[in-house]
């Protein structure tokens, strides 16, 4: 074996040329990654738009750029401010040990052997509640304040995320052309599965888009809408738990119970029982459409995508979401074909 130094000398000089372009699109990675997905996940409607609507690629390009700003800006701007005043009003209470729990519900208090006996009760705990909150204020405003900052961090995401449906955009326009850069490059890399790594990563993004973000944000929505016509209090802090559960894979069931309960403490019973069907109904949505949506067009079981969900989620946070299955649907497709099991995606 003859050592070659200038292969080596050339080797280091590329790497180092690479790990250099990859320190100055640090900044951008998170940008280009969520632009990358979201061009995968809206290039059937381009396709759907082109083809019936007969627009060129500019037009529904900037279609979709605009519904998607109308989206962003519009309920879910909405429900953020909504979560701003309710943080803000929790560091309030917190800071001077006003009243948090409500009022027992008056259908409560009228029962004629347990009425009379739930009311004292429920003022103790309120009692208890404040004496709490008096003796602990610096810690809880601490607590809330860090929940703003938090709050206001979320907002900076999200004008991350406007940069990334325009970038997205621009990507759709000139989507066949990194189409098949990306597909010579899998050739370089794998010639014999570049297409299969290709459909199953494109479709796992879709499918995961559909079935666990898509939903969670419907479901999300429609209680959170339903929370603010109603007029319940800290609707946005409950939303955004929702949303939250329902991407773990939760549910928002807990958040549900919970809006109820304080429903039922304030609204008249026909609103109240209005808004308690709206839940219900926003909480089992996720039954009907998550298994028509998951893994569709796949050769990999709906449980190693769900896997892979939660544990992206836990290991990257939100663009873990995506990574996740599509890195446990590769591995679990390239491990069938390795004991001998072949399957391949359908198109």
């Amino acid at each position: 074996m003859v050592f070659n130094l200038d292969a080596l000398i050339r080797l280091l000089l590329l790497v180092g040329l690479g790990l250099a372009c990859a320190l100055i699109l640090q900044p951008f990675a998170e940008i280009m990654l969520w632009a990358g997905l979201l061009a995968v996940i809206l290039k059937p409607l381009q396709l759907w738009l082109q083809q019936h609507l007969r627009l060129g690629r500019w037009w529904s390009a900037g279609l979709i750029m605009l519904v998607g700003l109308l989206v962003l800006l519009g309920p879910v701007g909405a429900l953020a401010a909504a979560l701003l005043s309710n943080v803000s009003e929790l560091v309030e209470l917190v800071r001077h040990g006003k009243q948090v729990l409500p009022q027992p519900p008056p259908l409560l208090l009228g029962i004629p052997v347990l009425g009379p006996a739930i009311k004292p009760l429920w003022h103790g705990l309120i009692s208890d509640l404040h004496g709490l909150l008096r003796s602990h204020s610096d810690t809880l405003t601490a607590l809330m304040t860090r929940l703003l900052e938090t709050t206001l961090a979320k907002g900076l995401g999200f004008l991350r995320l406007l940069v990334s449906l325009l970038l997205a955009a621009v990507m759709l326009v000139y989507s066949d052309a990194l189409l098949l850069r990306l597909r010579r490059l899998l050739h370089r890399l794998s010639p014999e599965h570049a297409e299969t790594v290709q459909l199953i990563t494109a479709t796992t993004v879709r499918n995961v888009s559909r079935g666990v973000v898509g939903v969670a944000f419907l479901q999300s929505l429609l209680i959170g809408l339903g929370l603010i016509a109603a007029d319940v209090p800290w609707s946005g802090l409950l939303t955004l738990l929702a949303l939250i559960l329902c991407l773990m894979q939760i549910g928002p069931l807990p958040v549900v119970v919970v809006a109820l309960v304080m429903a039922w403490s304030h609204l008249p019973p026909l609103m109240a029982l209005l808004l308690t069907l709206w839940l219900l109904a926003a909480t089992l949505l996720e039954h009907l459409l998550k298994p028509l949506l998951m893994a569709r067009g796949l050769p990999v079981p709906m449980l190693v995508i769900l896997v892979g969900v939660l544990g992206g989620t836990l290991k990257a946070g939100l663009a873990g979401l995506f990574l996740g299955p599509v890195v446990l649907s590769l591995g679990y497709h390239f491990v069938r074909l390795w004991v001998g099991a072949s399957a391949q995606p359908s198109p």
